[in-house]
């Protein structure tokens, strides 16, 4: 039925507050999967998401469909995080140069 809700979400454009059916049918099912693995989140996103609950979703997403490590984007500063979302290379690079 599911692959994982990582894949899922990526894949097939599922909403964040879908995670909860999720864990619902892990609960209820036999997958022989930690709730991690089921999930797809590395051990790292699940600890997160178990303290930061649903809000750190939309960042494990990001980093995986833009193919940034997750690690290193927790630990960005708040104004690097929006130039690595920002598609406007004109903005990265201001950015950067009101920064130095």
């Amino acid at each position: 039925m599911y692959k994982n809700f990582v894949l899922d979400c990526l894949e097939e454009g599922l909403f964040v507050d879908e995670i909860d059916d999720y864990v619902e049918y892990w609960h209820t099912h036999e997958t022989n999967m930690s709730l991690c693995e089921f999930l797809g989140f590395t051990d790292e996103e699940y600890r997160d998401w178990l303290i930061y609950g649903n809000d750190v979703v939309r960042d494990i997403l990001y980093c995986r469909r833009h193919s940034i490590n997750y690690h290193d984007y927790i630990n960005m500063s708040s104004g690097d995080k929006i130039a690595a979302r920002s598609y406007n290379l004109e903005e990265v690079k201001k950015y950067k140069k009101d920064g130095e």
